[in-house]
């Protein structure tokens, strides 16, 4: 057995006995940041984010209204369109003998209304040229980053947004219209690569695409935006740590640097929490809460002015998360028809926006799939005659032995 599954056993039920010391305290901290939502004032908010600055070691937003309201759905129109994408890849792998990555992305149109329709496709994209399989500084193109890992997660990121923009082209001009991908519009975890890398994804690949839907938006019904389920975010639980900050300036490693974790004063009043749990408690079914601006770095310096907002939504079934571009969330009939339409897509599915739902199964790789994708690189190389070697670990999984 590969698994000790007693010692697992044992270990789970110790955590779980730990899990529950901790609920009662997080329960008070929980009250503790519904209480201050209530008595949130977010003109000394923003005072003092501006004073702090850069020493607030938490990812903090931007208050764009009372964080306490919330705000019930406007009625959905009697025609109207929803367009999703989603994506799935193959990363490349060292124990093949052909260097080559695929990205299948999946698109769903659905058309409501008097004019019922629907069209669901998936289009693979496999990448095998060497210029496809890096990015390079074209100010000097000896310098070059290898696309795989999570550079390859946020490749495909711009490919679903790409595909996002080609399938809103196809949509009827005077419906209304909302565009769907899934998980965040901010591209995270690039700050650790080369500028020439973010350049090329962020600003010239996720930003420009941003900037054609944008440009589309100002002549048509269309908004567009992202839904994350079962969101982690910690944003708006960072604010109330800031507020609960006993510093006029929330130095937090020149304050508290030498203070243990959960001694904190800002811990004690709400640490360990995150947004989601905090809008469960006041969010009626079908509403959302207030907006919130994003002050993430790679937003505030590479967006050129695309702001990303967001806000929470009680879909029914969870408390899920919605992001929008700037020219959404400031213009008041395209903010309603991003949540309108998000709720309603949600009561069609199993509390999950179903055209994300059915734009997922498109783009969907299986585990299946992804062997009989091998088999035919294999065979593929094997019929130009080419090496079809592999390594020996590779082989060896693939192998029994006794």
């Amino acid at each position: 057995m590969s698994l000790d599954l007693t010692s697992t056993a044992l270990q789970i039920d110790s955590m779980a006995v730990e899990l529950k010391g901790r609920n009662n305290e997080k329960f008070r901290r929980l009250q503790t940041a519904v209480d201050a939502i209530g008595d949130f004032d977010v003109d000394a908010y923003q005072d003092k984010l501006e004073q702090s600055g850069s020493s607030v070691l938490w990812n903090v937003p931007s208050f764009t209204g009372d964080p306490s309201k919330s705000y019930p759905p406007a009625p959905i129109p009697e025609d109207f369109c929803v367009v999703a994408v989603d994506g799935s890849h193959i990363d490349i792998d060292r124990h093949l003998p052909a260097r080559c990555y695929l990205i299948n992305t999946g698109t769903v149109y659905l058309r409501y209304g008097s004019q019922s329709d629907a069209d669901l496709s998936s289009q693979p994209r496999l990448y095998a040229e060497e210029d496809e399989l890096v990015i390079r500084d074209h100010n000097a193109p000896y310098r070059q980053q290898n696309i795989d890992g999570a550079l390859l997660g946020a490749k495909r990121g711009v490919e679903e947004i790409k595909a996002l923009v080609h399938a809103l082209h196809n949509t009827p001009k005077d419906v209304p219209t909302v565009g769907l991908v899934d998980g965040t519009l901010v591209m995270f975890g690039l700050q650790q690569y080369p500028d020439f890398v973010v350049r090329e994804l962020v600003d010239n690949g996720f930003v420009s695409a941003l900037e054609e839907l944008r440009q589309m938006a100002a002549e048509r019904p269309l908004a567009v935006g992202s839904y994350i389920s079962l969101p982690r975010a910690g944003e708006v639980a960072n604010a109330l740590r800031l507020q609960a900050c006993p510093f006029d300036v929330a130095a937090c490693e020149q304050n508290c640097g030498q203070i243990p974790a959960r001694e904190r004063a800002c811990d004690k009043a709400v640490g360990g929490l995150i947004d989601r749990e905090i809008f469960s408690d006041f969010l009626d079914k079908g509403h959302r809460s207030s907006v919130f601006k994003s002050n993430h770095p790679t937003v505030s310096r590479n967006y050129q002015g695309h702001g990303i907002h967001f806000f929470y939504v009680n879909t029914g079934e969870e408390i899920g998360r919605v992001e929008v571009p700037s020219w959404v969330a400031e213009n008041e009939g395209s903010l309603e028809l991003v949540h309108a339409l998000v709720i309603d897509q949600c009561r069609r599915g199993p509390g999950y926006p179903v055209a994300l739902m059915e734009a997922h199964e498109q783009a969907v790789v299986t585990g299946v799939d992804r062997r009989y994708f091998v088999e035919l690189v294999e065979q593929a190389l094997y019929d130009q005659r080419l090496p079809t070697y592999s390594s020996e670990k590779n082989i060896s999984k693939r192998q029994k032995w006794i």
